[in-house]
């Protein structure tokens, strides 16, 4: 059966070293987010570093100090609480 040839460009091909644990993590998360598309999993990984140096780049653009893993985790906990606020279902008040 002939092998059926990549498009030049579409994608590359390289090697990641990691501890067993690491890899039933990984693979699990595929099968359970992406179809089993390990590949698909990778670059989600690589489009929210693309988010976090984007924001980095911001941040020390507009002078902004970095911040601790525990502020970091106070400003994500604050986010979430406002955006469950900004979704909970508004109660119709009956007319007068």
């Amino acid at each position: 059966m002939k092998k059926k040839k990549r498009r030049t460009g579409a994608t590359e091909t390289f090697s990641v070293s990691v501890d067993p644990e690491t890899k039933r993590a990984l693979r699990a998360l595929a099968d359970s987010a992406f179809g089993g598309n390990l590949s698909a999993l990778v670059t989600d990984f690589a489009e929210e570093a693309r988010r976090r140096m984007a924001a980095g780049r911001y941040l020390r653009r507009h002078g902004v100090a970095d911040v601790t893993v525990k502020e970091a985790d106070a400003i994500a906990a604050q986010i979430d609480r406002e955006v469950s606020a900004a979704r909970k279902p508004r109660t119709k008040r009956r007319a007068a």
